[in-house]
């Protein structure tokens, strides 16, 4: 059978540079996947729109699984994708629909990365800098990044979380925050995929204010990976939990002998007393 058609599905962005970034990723995912069909489809700025893409698919007969380049799940990956699938869909063909990409391993591993080509000591505390959101979760999947992203870094500089637009803290009280901490050496990891408007912001901010910061994260190959992992899931059916960053399956450090540890029976007080083994 033919593979479902990989709808990559960005932003959009007046920044050329952004659908730069987003040919750069596809590209990586096609020299890994030739037997994939990749297209690149975005909800606002740029051409051509996820519905028109849609419905080229399903005009021409063929399934496609949408991957949402989006960091987190806030209304474009509630609402304006759903809408677009549910639009586009014909009798006969299958959309299916990915998660948003984040919070992953692979995603921490980039922004490690990025530090690293930053010349940025794991010493430095860390501002991670993200959009910004009027969704709450949204937000709060930032700051769950952050945490994990300390965790992956195995301490002790702390990672906090600021905003671009739309919430706070925002990048300049974040770091002011961390000298008010006493922390000398203070650097902004970029929380987006791609360049544009409120990266140029973040970008902005942390040259104002002396500190380091990184580049997007789209072109790299663990973004790549990540679509992919995120394609091959939804093309399968529905997953019933995320998983990603459980301390059974990603390497924490100081946490890496409990990958892959078969799960025990919790040893509940009730669990002998219905004929449960111990664990």
């Amino acid at each position: 059978m033919t593979a479902p058609v990989l709808v990559a599905v960005a932003h959009g962005s007046r920044d050329p540079a952004a659908a730069d970034a987003h040919r750069a990723l596809l590209s990586r995912i096609r020299t890994t996947t030739p037997e994939v069909e990749v297209r690149l489809a975005y909800l606002d700025h740029t051409d051509p729109s996820v519905y028109r893409t849609l419905r080229e698919c399903a005009d021409a007969g063929r399934d496609a699984v949408v991957v949402p380049l989006l960091l987190a799940a806030a209304s474009h990956a509630r609402g304006d994708v759903p809408a677009a699938i549910r639009a586009a869909r014909r009798t006969g063909v299958r959309f299916g629909y990915a998660r948003v990409l984040g919070p992953h391993p692979l995603l921490l591993r980039a922004i490690q990365a990025r530090l690293a080509a930053t010349g940025v000591p794991d010493s430095a505390a860390l501002v991670l800098a993200a959009a910004g959101s009027a969704d709450p979760d949204a937000n709060a999947e930032v700051a769950r990044t952050a945490r994990l992203l300390w965790e992956w870094r195995g301490g002790p500089a702390p990672v906090e979380s600021a905003f671009a637009s739309g919430t706070s803290p925002t990048v300049p009280e974040a770091i002011e925050r961390l000298r008010r901490l006493g922390h000398d050496r203070v650097a902004v990891a970029s929380y987006f995929l791609a360049p544009g408007r409120l990266p140029g912001l973040v970008a902005g901010a942390a040259r104002t204010a002396g500190v380091a910061v990184t580049e997007p994260l789209a072109d790299t190959d663990e973004v790549a990976s990540l679509v992919l992992e995120r394609y091959a899931e939804a093309a399968a059916g529905p997953v019933p939990a995320n998983c990603d960053t459980c301390v059974y399956r990603a390497p924490w450090p100081g946490h890496e002998h409990r990958v892959g540890a078969p799960q025990r029976v919790h040893p509940h007080p009730s669990d002998q007393v219905n004929g449960l083994p111990p664990a």
